[in-house]
């Protein structure tokens, strides 16, 4: 009988953890489609800036304000 107790309790950690994977799985995803839609328009803002002002200028903003915007949304967390 502790045999297959020991399935049963198996069976139930194996079908926790595919469960919880799964739910988790989505939300990452959409984080991720976020974050390259994010740098997309930073990249975007900088070549405007590049235009406008040079690439030194666009090079200080993606320093100052891009780089450190995307970083704390995408990367640190």
């Amino acid at each position: 009988m502790t045999l297959s107790t020991t399935r049963l309790r198996l069976a139930f950690a194996g079908l926790l953890a595919t469960a919880t994977l799964g739910a988790a799985a989505p939300a990452h995803a959409g984080q991720e489609e976020r974050c390259e839609r994010k740098l997309e328009r930073l990249e975007q803002r900088f070549r405007q800036i590049e235009e406008r002002r040079g690439y030194d200028a666009a090079s200080r903003w993606w320093n100052d304000h891009g780089w450190p915007q995307y970083y704390e949304r995408c990367v640190a967390p």
